[in-house]
């Protein structure tokens, strides 16, 4: 009897130090969250989907950088210089359809093309679309795809920053609700132990039967059992929470066991906020935010689509300088003789390729719209369904509460029974299983109260507020 009760001696003395050894640091679900929004993987990727899209209006804006060109041909052929055509011109597509370029060429030979002017011309003109491209073409419409785009990465990056806080956020409760059933049940193998000592004394002064040490003995041996099987969750709750772990350098760590959670996050009151989420939910779920983004990319395209349903009418005015002219003033010359003149008309007879285009691009405006009031409804009834949860688990856990205050309140007096004698300890131990019954039940639902709660802000995108 005596080598049983030093192995369980033992084994309760390493416990009691493990535990012991984990209480030195307090790493709190703020602190762990910073940590996350700083160094976690996916915290960056979300953050290199904007910087992409920032990518993406910087090319678009280049279909408005001003190009210089410069062309130089020439033939020789047996002594003969037929040509020489030399062209230096810059040309600039402003952001209202208006294009302009300016430049200096210079042609010679025996066989110069008759359309080229011999000597030195200088130029500067503009080209325009009269009907076709004048409000909106394809290079503006790439830039304000690319600034929409942008916006819509940002709700991106919160939807996989909500997503990613409230998986580690649920990962951090079941650490704080195993480490605090692992310190429950340590402190009532404690007082198991404390009787058990009591029970032992008294039988070496033969006030107690050999039978009662060993049903206390049980009882330890029982909740010994009950602390290892706690021990285990709370370790591969910590396993699990390492999955957000990462250093200032990038790589991943594993969670010493000389951390612990904040334990007063599982007793934290939830306000409810169902209506207030409620009422601004287009304007914060990101989710919404994302499909509004992309409803307004369409509308971008229904413009561009809709400008194919109007005739190509090209406008082109050049003012030409050669050699032998002088500037004198803006009419004459200039206006009046040397100038180059352009005009282009272009029209199909049935437009059945743009008005297919455009009907096309309606549908999908439509089936966007139609996805918003889904997935807003969706998303309402997600969040009052998150209430109702909420309800309902507020009050069992104030049912649990009063549970557990209740078996401590028997335990206690079936150990003043047990001290005057006119108790057994097969009651006591009952007693004192039903307690740890209890309290586990009650970190249990204190878990998911937490995690049902953050979930609600998750449902309406404001865990990232």
């Amino acid at each position: 009897m005596k080598g049983i009760h030093k192995k369980y001696m033992l084994m309760l003395v390493l416990l009691l130090c493990g535990l012991n050894s984990r209480s030195q640091s307090t790493i709190s679900l703020e602190t762990f969250l910073a940590q996350l929004r700083a160094n976690h993987p996916v915290a960056k990727q979300a953050q290199l989907t904007v910087d992409q899209a920032n990518a993406a209006v910087l090319a678009a804006k280049g279909g408005f950088d001003p190009v210089i060109n410069f062309e130089n041909a020439t033939k020789t052929l047996e002594g003969k210089n037929y040509y020489g055509y030399q062209n230096a011109e810059i040309k600039y597509q402003s952001p209202y359809a208006v294009q302009i370029k300016a430049g200096q060429e210079n042609s010679r030979g025996q066989f110069l093309n008759p359309e080229q002017t011999l000597g030195g011309l200088s130029y500067v003109g503009i080209s325009m679309p009269l009907l076709k491209g004048l409000l909106i073409d394809t290079q503006r419409a790439a830039v304000k795809q690319a600034l929409v785009f942008t916006s819509e990465s940002v709700q991106m990056q919160k939807i996989m920053l909500n997503n990613l806080y409230m998986s580690a956020i649920e990962a951090y409760m079941n650490w704080a609700g195993s480490y605090q059933n692992f310190e429950n049940i340590s402190q009532n193998l404690r007082n198991a132990n404390a009787r058990f000592e009591l029970i032992k004394i008294a039988f070496e002064n033969g006030d107690r039967a050999s039978v009662d040490t060993l049903e206390a003995l049980t009882q330890v041996q029982n909740i010994i059992s009950l602390q290892l099987s706690a021990q285990e969750e709370n370790n591969t709750a910590i396993i699990h929470i390492s999955n957000y772990l990462w250093s200032t350098q990038g790589e991943p760590y594993l969670l010493q066991e000389n951390n612990k959670p904040e334990l007063t996050v599982l007793n934290t009151a939830y306000i409810n906020q169902t209506n207030a989420l409620l009422e601004n939910l287009g304007t914060s779920q990101p989710e919404l935010g994302a499909y509004a983004f992309k409803l307004a990319g369409l509308k971008i395209e229904k413009r561009l689509k809709y400008q194919y349903l109007l005739p190509t009418a090209n406008f082109t005015y050049i003012i030409l300088n050669a050699d032998n002219l002088r500037f004198n003033n803006l009419y004459s010359p200039y206006f009046a003789n040397n100038y180059k003149f352009g005009f282009e008309f272009k029209m199909p007879l049935f437009f059945r390729e743009a008005r297919g285009e455009y009907q096309k691009i309606n549908f999908k405006i439509k089936e966007n719209e139609l996805a918003i009031k889904n997935k807003n409804w969706e998303i309402q009834n997600k969040i009052r369904s998150l209430d109702v949860e909420l309800e309902i688990l507020k009050q069992q856990l104030g049912n649990a509460e009063s549970l557990v205050n209740n078996y401590k309140n028997l335990l206690f007096f079936e150990n003043l029974k047990l001290q005057q004698g006119e108790s057994t300890l097969f009651l006591i131990n009952s007693r004192e299983n039903k307690l740890i019954e209890s309290q586990l039940k009650l970190q249990d639902l204190k878990v998911k109260y937490q995690k049902t709660s953050y979930k609600q802000l998750w449902a309406a995108g404001k865990l990232i507020d």
